[in-house]
């Protein structure tokens, strides 16, 4: 059949079209050169499938990235030797992504155009080339584009919509691919999650504490007698107890180095606290305020937590699990039956009063979260216990000042600081302090340093963001502990001062010796404070170094108990070994301190069990610093998902549609040379309509002309489809043939076409 349609084309071409044959050459020749007919729209189920492989590439590619964002996957270490060939060799297969997401954009729009030019009402002039315009946003803002979009104003707007908005979409989604797929597909650099770090060890950390006892809401004098202190009778109220690293006093050494050095010039405070036995710095940060306020914040990362990441990162580098071998891990501590960690977050507000003031009286109006209830109505005097008439030692003295008569069970501590101002008359400071427990989040990246990072290092902006300014209340409670100082711990931050201090020589306190620093002796011996910002800045500063000694002290509490490593036999947890974390990691067993508590035998069968009143389990979670895929952080990341996910679901509609839709497929017209082609075979309108057009068009209406493609005859084996304007059902041309829906032939499946 074939053979003899073949033959009957080349005989009418012979006698009706001889002006075709070559002028030089053989017949022979001239045949091999004439395209066979070809069956304009198919049906078979081969045909479809092999029409929708198109789309087979860029949604595995694409279904791929969506794995690796929603399973959020890692992939190498920041450092390791190929990770700049793996990120250069995805640049590439984001790109061949981008080309398999255009042509398949290509092929839906272009089998709406096929299934609109022989079955529907017909194209727009406009939209008949934008398949091969994906991507150029030029198209999007030309005439030709919104002559065939407005269009719609002529016709009935159900006919144009669907095909606007496919245009459009596509075009733009075209556009913007490429850098979607890029961002999906180029790891990002960052901290990943590392599941089960200890994943096959029988190793677990406890805090030999209970819950309640980790930040207690008093600070007794129980809590003074540290294992650890040189003076077990004594514990941290011993002469020299600032050598113990879990005594309240043990930071002030370094607070008034830092005050010696820097405060005189009314700098903010950023002073670093080193643990020699864990290996880490912690930040004690005061905020800066208004120095006329005479009001300062401080706060701190507990020892405890900050000493218990040093430690275990150190034993965990000793280990050959995959932790122990990451480039750069990252440690971050919790504890199980508690939502938060804490730390200290001290309120401290002075104020300056002269010789021949009267009604000297602490200050509290500056202090945030003290309510009336606390305060009452009646001001705090200075009782005349103590002396406020003249230093004693003619430098400075401080005096802790009893609470109780003026407020029962009150979180405020209170305190005095009597010296010389610069104009040469006594100065008093009354100074009130409020402190709290406040939930924050630390870190150690300890290939990078040996910092205790934390997720709220300003000290002021945590205050504000609980306590609301007007009220003066709490606007979250459950986010302010209150804490209650008793009187015995609050001597232990003021012992007697017994290492060298330059300024002055005299014997003074710990608390004493920090405040010293802001003066000097003058040329007559006598001794005055003399800060950069002189008398008004005073208050602040004196705020400022109390409110710092406060917080480091309570950072300190409970750092005397050593965290506990428990090792099972295996399997088994009713057999194990217990370590001193603050010494294991350097392979060697040290003793249990003395006063330990429970930690003898029995504690040993305690810590099996989670959830013992006399335990706390330390959660460790472990972060590697590197290349991976995920959500975390990413608002690029979700706006590429979504692009893909757009093309995605088109391409779902679009195959459902070519599988059940019964029209069929086609893969006519597939290049701008095959369009050119059909143009040229064709008929010009009868009516003149594109008339003028030889040589471009100006009038963005001509864009909106109605083209479609019809069969020339509807019998006999020489049809030929050929391009033709219409509206209304009338064919705008010359061509004969039988009319067919709407008055134009129709293209039929399964019809060759010459």
């Amino acid at each position: 059949m074939l053979k003899m349609t073949w033959n009957t084309l080349e005989d009418t071409y012979l006698n009706q079209e001889t002006e075709l044959l070559p002028q030089n050459g053989s017949y022979q020749t001239w045949k091999a050169t004439i395209e066979p007919p070809k069956v304009a729209i198919k049906t078979s189920h081969s045909a479809l499938l092999l029409a929708n492989v198109v789309h087979l590439p860029a949604i595995l590619i694409s279904s791929t990235l969506f794995y690796l964002s929603f399973a959020i996957v890692y992939g190498v270490d920041y450092g390791n030797p190929y990770s700049k060939t793996i990120l250069n060799g995805l640049q590439f297969v984001s790109k061949f992504h981008e080309i398999t997401i255009t042509t398949s954009l290509t092929a839906i729009v272009l089998h709406r155009m096929r299934y609109s030019l022989m079955k529907q009402s017909g194209v727009p002039l406009g939209f008949l080339a934008s398949a091969y315009q994906l991507g150029a946003l030029n198209y999007l803002v030309s005439a030709e584009f919104w002559g065939a979009a407005t269009a719609k104003f002529r016709y009935k707007i159900s006919t144009w919509l669907p095909l606007w908005l496919l245009v459009a979409v596509s075009s733009v989604l075209a556009s913007i691919v490429g850098p979607s797929s890029a961002i999906l597909m180029i790891p990002r650099l960052d901290w990943w999650p590392l599941n089960n770090p200890l994943n096959q060890t029988s190793i677990s950390t406890f805090l030999p504490l209970g819950t309640s006892e980790i930040w207690p809401d008093v600070i007794g004098p129980d809590l003074l007698k540290s294992p650890w202190v040189l003076s077990e009778s004594e514990g941290c109220a011993a002469d020299q107890a600032y050598n113990d690293h879990a005594c309240p006093s043990a930071g002030a050494k370094d607070i008034t180095t830092w005050v010696e050095n820097y405060m005189s010039r009314v700098t903010a405070p950023n002073i670093t606290l080193n643990d020699r036995i864990g290996s880490v710095s912690r930040y004690l940060s005061s905020s800066t305020t208004n120095e006329t306020l005479g009001w300062a914040v401080s706060s701190i990362p507990g020892l405890r937590q900050a000493r218990d990441m040093g430690t275990f990162a150190q034993y965990l580098s000793h280990l050959t699990l995959q932790v122990g071998k990451l480039a750069r891990p990252m440690l971050i501590p919790s504890y199980a039956s508690l939502s938060n960690l804490k730390k200290p977050i001290v309120q401290a507000q002075c104020s300056l009063f002269k010789n021949n003031d009267s009604n000297i009286a602490l200050p509290y109006d500056m202090l945030r979260g003290v309510s009336s209830e606390l305060t009452g109505n009646s001001p705090w005097l200075i009782p005349d216990s103590i002396d406020i008439t003249a230093p004693s030692n003619g430098v400075m003295d401080f005096h802790w000042v009893d609470m109780a008569p003026y407020t029962n069970n009150s979180p405020l501590l209170g305190g005095v600081f009597v010296s010389t101002t610069p104009d040469g008359l006594t100065g008093i400071f009354p100074c009130t302090i409020l402190s709290h427990w406040t939930p924050v989040s630390i870190w150690l990246d300890p290939m990078i340093d040996s910092t205790v990072r934390q997720d709220s290092p300003e000290p002021l902006q945590i205050l504000l963001a609980n306590v609301n300014n007007k009220t003066n209340k709490s606007t979250s409670p459950s986010m302010l502990q209150q804490i209650n100082i008793s009187a015995p711990w609050a001597e232990t931050i003021n012992l007697p001062n017994y290492f060298p201090s330059l300024n002055p020589s005299q014997q003074l306190t710990l608390l004493e010796s920090s405040a010293a620093n802001l003066g000097f002796l003058h040329a007559n011996n006598s001794w005055r404070l003399a800060p950069a910002g002189g008398e008004k800045a005073l208050p602040w500063l004196l705020s400022t170094i109390l409110s710092m000694h406060v917080a480091d002290g309570l950072s300190r509490v409970n750092s005397g108990f050593a965290t506990v490593l428990y090792q099972r036999d295996g399997n088994n947890d009713s057999t194990g070994v217990l370590k001193n974390l603050d010494v294991v990691h350097i392979g060697e067993w040290v003793g249990m301190p003395r006063n330990s508590g429970h930690l003898g035998e029995n504690y040993a069968r305690e810590a099996r069990g989670v959830n013992s009143t006399h335990n706390t389990e330390i959660v460790w979670e472990v972060k590697r610093f590197g290349y991976g895929w995920g959500f975390e952080n990413g608002i690029s990341i979700i706006v590429g998902v979504v692009v893909l996910l757009l093309h995605f679901c088109m391409v779902i509609v679009h195959v459902g549609i070519v599988v059940f839709g019964g029209w069929g497929v086609s893969s006519c017209w597939g290049s701008v040379g095959e369009l050119l082609t059909l143009a040229w075979r064709s008929a010009g309108p009868a009516d003149g309509r594109l008339g003028n057009t030889s040589a471009g068009i100006q009038k963005m209406k001509t864009w909106g002309e109605v083209v479609r493609v019809r069969a020339t005859d509807t019998q006999g084996d020489t049809r030929r489809l050929e391009l033709t304007c219409w509206q209304g059902g009338r064919v705008a041309s010359d061509g004969d043939g039988v009319k067919g829906d709407g008055g134009i032939p129709t293209v039929e499946a399964g019809v060759k076409y010459s």
